[in-house]
This record gives C-alpha cells, structure tokens and sequence, in this order.
C-alpha cells in the first residue's frame, strides 16, 4: 500500500519571491526519507539552498528532522574550483556568496551529509533575456483576467523558461472613517488622516509555470498565460501589481519540472509517475542508491517586470454589502456604544451637531479587518498612506 509523501521545495527562493510550491509523491510506506534539495547558482549574488527531507502527508505537524539538517555546502566547478562552505542559517536554509562565473566552466554544487557526498550535474551557466512584456486580457465583460508573458532570445541559447511572480494590491476600506470610540471615557475622537482607509497585500506563486521555443518556428513566446484572476476578486477594488521573475533554464531542467507538474495534477491517479521519473540533477556519489529530489541550475541571471492595473481597467460588478445602520439602531440591538464596538460595529460619521450618525460593520470601515497590512511596498506609484 502506497503512503502519500511530500515535501517542500523552495525553488524559486533565489528569484526573490520567497515561494515554497508543495510537491507531492507516492511512495512506498516504508521508504526511507529523501533528501530534497534546492537552489540556484547565481552570478554575483548571495544565494541559499534549502535542504529537507520527506515526510508522510499523514503527519499532523512538520517533524524536527525534516529541516534539521547539519551538513556541508560548497560550490564547485568543472575548473576544479570549490567555494568555502556555505553559511548554515538554521532550519535547512544554507547562504552562500556566487562571484563571477566563468562562460566556459561548468558549476554545481556539494554536499556533505550524514556520512555521504551528494552532488550535482555540472552545468554552464545559462545566461536569462529580458521580458518583453507582461500584459493582461478580459475577453469577456466581467468575465475572468488573464495575465501573460512575451519575451524572445535573438541569440537562440534560451528555449526554455521558468516563471515565478509576486503581487501587490492596494485595498481600501469602504468608507472613510476618522472617527474613533474610546471606552475608558465613553466618548468620540478624531484622527486625521483616517488611519485604516489605506492597505497593502501581497502573494506570491506557488506553482511551476514553465515553456519552452523548442518546436516553434521563431525563438519567442508570445501571450502565455501565467495565471488568471476573477474580477470581483479583492485585488482588483483599487490598485494592483504583478511582478514577473523569468528564468532560463535547460533541457533538462524543462523536463525535470514538467514531471513535477504531471505527478502534481495527477497525483494518485492509475498512471501516476513514480517518484523516480523526477529525480532531479543531483546524485549520492558514496552511495548510488541513495534518491535525492531536487534541481541544481547555474545562471548568469534572472530579469524580471513589473505592471500596475486599476481597478477601473476592470469590468467588474463592484457590488457591496456594506449596509450602514443609525446610532438608533445601533443603540437599540447593542444598548450601548461600548457594546456596539465589541460586537464589530464601528462609527462612520457625525450629523451636524457632532453626534453619532451612521454606523457600519468593522470589515466595511477597517481594512486591517480584510487582512490588509499598513506596510506599503516601497515600490509603490501613489502617496497613500
């Protein structure tokens, strides 16, 4: 009987994105644990590899040994280079200096654990061009919101890519509110400028998006989708922003996630791939039978590009629910002020004589309440605050 394996696999860390993508596998109940291992050798920039092992998708919590792993980590090369030893940062993660690297020396990566020397395919490493562009599509009116990639290779040495992405959006509370309760003395306050109207979220991708020129005709990808969105999504109500990170990869590379992405759409299916089909670059030199998981590349560079979208762009309903309900209500469910902001109301404005007027749900006044964060990208296009 088959048990469910998986493990993390931080690939695209490197690319700044921060991302762990969840890859799944059938593996026999009593396997042992495989070291998984990820990263990528990148010119002229502090990199770090995570290493991991398996473990049954039946356990409650991630157990200790999983990422508690002491080992030894250098950069070597075809050249005979070897790196002094990557610095342990705790919990699996290893950080390690790339200097330049030379077009005609091959690179990979050591590791020295439990007793045993692990290693990858050496490698050239693959110089990344630029993005063309990022664009995105509603083909229907408020129908879903495709976002693509372009990019070429004039050179015709990259036919094959790896794609991550982050996003940024601006959400605003629904109404305004400068108005505050203060229950140790009963009474109302002002703050200027309203502290909760303005919020910042983010996400990052989670899966392997990759393509290839191999059978094209021309050495360019034109239009590929990268994700989709619906427009009544959250992150279309003000200002949105995808950055895209692309990164070339080899042949072997392509293939090598293209399993990955199999056995993660099919997982548990007849047909399923074994895990031996995905093996990755990586082998155990003092013990051939030993199975690692994991893809080492070595790469010049990754390019990356960033678009906004607002939310008039958009064709969306931009219906709400946010209701507003008079202090006489408010005061006749609750039967005080106190006891309407502990049940989540909040005030959203005075009438003339500078009394409780209006009132309306937390989730409608505060965007915190949605999860929002007051921490804007320093990126960010406009002065909100």
């Amino acid at each position: 009987m088959n048990s469910k394996i998986f493990f993390y696999t931080l690939i695209l860390a490197l690319l700044a994105t921060a991302c762990v993508s969840e890859f799944k596998a059938n593996l026999p109940s009593n396997s042992e644990q495989l070291l998984v291992v990820d990263g990528t050798i990148m010119e002229n920039t502090t990199v770090t590899f995570y290493l991991s092992k398996s473990f049954s998708i039946n356990s409650t919590n991630i157990p200790p040994e999983v990422t508690n792993i002491d080992a030894k980590v250098t950069i070597i090369g075809s050249n005979g280079y070897e790196s002094a030893p990557a610095t342990n940062q705790g919990k699996g993660a290893y950080s390690i200096n790339v200097g330049d690297l030379d077009d005609n020396v091959e690179y990979g990566i050591k590791i020295e654990y439990d007793g045993n020397t692990y290693q990858s395919a050496l490698a050239k490493p693959v110089s990344t061009p630029d993005i063309d562009s990022i664009s995105w599509v509603q083909p229907e009116k408020f129908g879903a919101v495709s976002f693509r990639v372009s990019t070429h290779d004039n050179t015709g040495e990259a036919k094959f890519f790896l794609w991550s992405y982050t996003e940024n959006w601006e959400i605003t509370a629904n109404y305004e509110v400068s108005t505050f309760y203060n229950p140790a003395t009963d009474t109302f306050y002002n703050v200027a400028p309203a502290p909760y109207y303005y919020c910042w979220k983010s996400n990052a991708s989670h899966e392997f998006i990759i393509g290839s020129t191999e059978s094209l005709s021309a050495n360019s990808i034109i239009n590929k989708e990268l994700y989709n969105c619906l427009p009544e999504d959250y992150r279309f109500s003000y200002l949105y922003s995808v950055t895209v990170h692309q990164q070339a990869i080899s042949k072997a590379a392509f293939e090598y996630y293209q399993n990955k992405i199999v056995i993660n759409n099919e997982m548990g299916g007849l047909f399923t791939p074994q895990p031996s089909e995905v093996a990755g670059n990586i082998t155990c030199l003092t013990d051939p039978s030993k199975k690692v998981i994991g893809y080492v590349e070595a790469v010049k560079n990754t390019t990356q590009k960033r678009i906004f979208v607002e939310s008039y762009q958009i064709s969306h309903s931009g219906v709400s629910d946010c209701t507003t309900i008079t202090t006489g209500d408010v005061l006749e469910m609750c039967g005080s002020f106190l006891k309407a902001y502990q049940e989540g109301f909040r005030l959203i404005d005075l009438d003339i004589d500078g009394k409780p007027a209006d009132w309306a749900l937390m989730n409608c006044t505060e965007c915190t309440a949605n999860g929002g964060s007051k921490n804007k990208p320093d990126f960010w296009p406009n002065d909100d605050q």
